[in-house]
């Protein structure tokens, strides 16, 4: 599915939103558990100092251990959230509050405790968690001395198991809920921002998209429409290149019709040529054709050949000017329909008995496949006939002695019958059939005839059955022969 730059633009900022928002919110959730483990670690900073100076068991050298394991058990009944600990000098857990199953330490890294204690590192200070090997927890702690003898440290977790189960248990509701209102809001306050910002900075390219819509639709005719106006000298780049547009576009319809003028003028003089040169040709044809058929001239065998051959290329050139001025005619529009109707089948006979002649000089079969003999349709017969006769004679240039030329008349349906003209010939190349239809393009397989021929032909016969509204179709296969069709409508579905 093709998506247009707003669509684009707004999933890529819905996107990066997500991304941000998601950024956003575990940053935050981080921050709130930093923020909350600092400021539990400050309340209790002093925990573990109060608890040993006041307990004379840790004041004694903690020679009966039963003794402090009962101590730290009723201090963890009165503080559920603390897990209570007592270390020797080297930070082996002597004793502890807790069931001795839970306990996955031995020994307690002393850095943290020092860090604290002596106040060389800012708070959240994170030690180790005896309940576990690698998970850091927030503490307090203190030296507890004998004398000046360091007996070990009270190292008191703050924000035990027990804790973070209570609070996780309590804050899950709460944070879901609060995350689903702030992700709503927030996707509804970019939605709205979103389509109303996009709308603005791209509303410039949709009205030059509809500028460029219009002028390919009109031709480029840049007169036969309204294009929008864009501020001027503007340091926006899309009325820059808006700008632009309108220029090129102005470019664009003046070389139109500066082509249109050249070719409408070529058409003119080609038609004026070619009808200037008609009067004189004629002549010289007839003066040409008297002589050789005159029998008061005594010409030899060579100045008759001569003769001969000045005829038939007087007669070719009256062939090609007579061309030229018809396709020039029909390149100018000035050739009009003449619409009737018609016997289709009668038509057939009769444009195949002109060339009766050429076809059994080379022994060519000519045949009519016509599936009715009672088929009337609506078009120009003159027209028809021409196209008929150009793609037979086309047909008997390329098909070699002894070869077959079909003339089928297929109904399509109510409305129209489809002609074919079919031969076994030379055929054509695939790559070269777009190609034949232009002005004296010359197939590499082409064929000489005895009477040269000017490729002017099926150019005439494609403007023919334009003017006619249908187009020809062409099948070939080089080697065996080609099939040309178009369509004719019938006499009772209405006119052209």
């Amino acid at each position: 599915m093709k998506m247009s730059l707003y669509q684009r633009l707004s999933i890529s900022l819905f996107i990066v939103f997500v991304a941000m928002l998601t950024i956003i919110h575990l940053w935050t959730k981080e921050l709130a558990q930093r923020t909350r483990y600092e400021s539990q670690q400050h309340l209790h900073l002093s925990l573990a100092a109060n608890l040993a100076r006041d307990n004379p068991l840790l004041q004694q050298g903690v020679y009966d251990h039963d003794a402090l394991k009962n101590l730290f058990h009723t201090l963890m009944v009165l503080g559920p959230a603390f897990e209570f600990y007592f270390l020797d000098p080297n930070g082996n857990i002597l004793t502890h509050s807790l069931p001795q199953s839970y306990i996955k330490r031995k020994t307690i890294d002393l850095l943290p405790l020092i860090q604290l204690t002596q106040n060389r590192a800012p708070l959240p200070i994170y030690g180790d968690d005896p309940k576990h090997l690698e998970r850091k927890k927030v503490f307090s702690a203190a030296p507890v001395f004998n004398g000046a003898q360091l007996q070990g440290y009270l190292y008191v977790i703050v924000a035990g198991e027990r804790y973070d189960s209570v609070h996780a248990k309590n804050s899950s509701v709460h944070d879901n809920q609060l995350s689903m209102a702030v992700a709503v809001a927030a996707f509804a306050f970019l939605f709205i921002v979103m389509i109303g910002i996009f709308a603005y900075f791209t509303r410039p390219l949709r009205r030059l998209n509809q500028d460029i819509k219009q002028l390919i639709d009109n031709g480029f005719d840049i007169q036969a429409l309204h294009l929008q106006s864009w501020p001027k000298d503007s340091s926006n780049e899309v009325h820059q290149l808006s700008e632009a547009f309108h220029k090129m576009a102005e470019q664009i319809n003046r070389q139109l019709k500066m082509l249109n003028e050249i070719d409408t003028r070529r058409r003119e003089l080609l038609a004026d040529i070619s009808h200037d040169l008609r009067t004189p040709l004629a002549s010289l044809t007839g003066y040409i054709e008297t002589l050789t058929i005159s029998q008061n001239t005594t010409l030899n065998e060579h100045q008759q050949q001569c003769l001969s051959t000045a005829l038939r290329n007087a007669q070719q050139l009256k062939t090609m000017i007579d061309q030229i001025f018809e396709l020039a005619h029909l390149e100018g529009g000035q050739v009009s329909i003449s619409l009737e109707t018609i016997n289709l089948a009668e038509l057939l006979f009769d444009v195949v008995a002109k060339f009766s002649l050429s076809a059994n000089k080379k022994n060519i079969a000519i045949k009519i496949e016509c599936e009715r003999h009672d088929v009337l349709v609506h078009t120009d017969i003159a027209k028809l006939e021409r196209v008929l006769s150009n793609l037979l004679e086309n047909a008997l240039r390329h098909t070699d002695k002894n070869g077959t030329i079909t003339i089928r008349a297929v109904e399509v349906d109510n409305h129209s019958y489809q002609l074919f003209v079919e031969d076994n010939g030379s055929g054509i190349k695939t790559e070269e059939i777009a190609y034949i239809f232009d002005t004296r393009y010359r197939a590499s397989n082409a064929t000489e005839s005895d009477g040269k021929h000017t490729g002017l032909g099926l150019a005439i016969t494609k403007k023919l059955l334009e003017l006619l509204q249908t187009d020809i179709k062409v099948q070939s296969e080089l080697g065996k022969g080609s099939v040309f069709s178009f369509t004719v409508r019938k006499a009772n579905f209405g006119k052209l």
